[in-house]
């Protein structure tokens, strides 16, 4: 496995917190998410931490690729609560 691969246990583990933190809900439109996003891509130097990564749907999660993250048109709900 490479050093920088998102692959295995742990990941799964760490994608499924990330999931129910963000309550299956995607950070950049809202609907239903079922994959989770770097915020900074790993090939721009992101890591695979809670704080680098969002619930994202299959559609936003691939237009996003490793573009940067400028902005979103859509706030989830449940962070605002946790301001």
């Amino acid at each position: 496995m490479a050093v920088n691969s998102s692959r295995g246990a742990e990941w799964n583990k760490l994608r499924a917190a990330i999931l129910e933190r963000d309550a299956h809900t995607c950070a950049y439109c809202g609907h239903e998410a079922d994959t989770v996003d770097h915020i900074i891509a790993k090939n721009n130097g992101g890591e695979d931490i809670a704080s680098n990564l969002v619930a994202a749907c299959r559609r936003c999660n691939g237009l996003k690729s490793d573009k940067p993250l400028i902005r979103t048109n859509y706030v989830n709900k449940a962070w605002i609560a946790r301001l």
